[in-house]
């Protein structure tokens, strides 16, 4: 009975933070129109998790204290996540919501090499046509996309995948024994730090002038800032592997959101191509857990 509760509670906080992140990324879109722009979304962001988590640990007896050299992994960690940040939602500013959205989620393949390379793991047969089936994705949405749109936004969701995928690593290799929502808590700090530095120094804050542009701007800081947390805990529920089966439809609630709120319409080889790169992706997780 516990067991089956705590499975309810793991599959339905997954659930929530695949719907909130994905509303997130086309929210955004709000904001830019109303006057704001991607790096203060971001730092925005940052700042209230960097307010809520703490809290968050307090709250749930969590101690926040950790061992100087996990410390200095945060910083590099919370760097990365800097950059997922803002690639994530600022990429919206310049290009269509389902381009930049399936550019991001570009990451697990991205991992995977990434593996390959730093660790010499060996892939399956299976898993290498998932990696090939997603790169081969990227290429077609790219092949059709750089003539027409602004590269800032393409440079953005793919530096935020990238981001990702090397944060994903790093957090494997080397913070495994620590809890996942404190190393959360201290990268968002330095997270928030980092955005903030930015935005000071070149000047580039840019508040929303209308109604519209600050609700865009609540709702993409309140959906991330309280989807991060309800991820890592359904996370500790129903384990990895399930809870990246609910992940895999933050692209398609984003895609279809854009399409019912500013009729945005992707085209059909930029289609086929974001087809690629989530059948790769679930590929790869099919052929993980059988491996495994």
């Amino acid at each position: 009975m516990i067991e089956a509760r705590r499975n309810s509670l793991g599959i339905t906080l997954a659930v929530l933070a695949a719907v909130g992140l994905g509303l997130a990324v086309p929210l955004s879109r709000y904001a830019y129109e109303g006057g704001g722009n991607g790096i203060t979304v971001a730092a925005t962001r940052a700042c209230l998790m960097a307010v809520g988590l703490p809290l968050f640990c307090l709250l749930s007896g969590r101690a926040l204290a950790l061992p100087w050299r996990a410390w200095g992994h945060c910083v590099g960690l919370g760097a990365l996540m800097a950059m997922m940040f803002y690639g994530h939602v600022g990429a919206v500013e310049f290009i269509s919501v389902g381009l930049a959205v399936l550019l991001f989620f570009t990451y697990p393949p991205m991992i995977a090499v990434l593996n390959i390379v730093m660790l010499r793991e060996r892939l399956g047969p299976a898993s290498l046509i998932a990696v090939a089936m997603a790169f081969l994705g990227l290429a077609l949405m790219l092949g059709v996309s750089l003539d027409v749109v602004d590269l800032r936004g393409v440079a953005l969701a793919l530096g935020a995948g990238m981001a990702a995928a090397w944060n994903a690593v790093w957090l494997v290799r080397s913070m495994q024994e620590h809890d996942p929502i404190v190393i959360t808590t201290h990268m968002a700090l330095v997270a928030a730090a980092v955005l903030l530095v930015l935005c000071l120094s070149f000047g580039s804050i840019a508040w929303p002038v209308s109604a519209a542009g600050w609700g865009g701007l609540s709702a993409v800081v309140l959906l991330q800032a309280s989807s991060v947390p309800a991820y890592f805990l359904g996370l500790s529920y129903i384990g990895a592997m399930r809870s990246a089966m609910f992940t895999n439809a933050q692209p398609l609630i984003s895609i279809s959101a854009a399409y019912l709120l500013f009729g945005e319409v992707m085209t059909p080889v930029q289609l086929l191509g974001g087809a690629l790169v989530l059948g790769g992706i679930w590929l790869m997780q099919i052929s993980k857990r059988r491996e495994n």
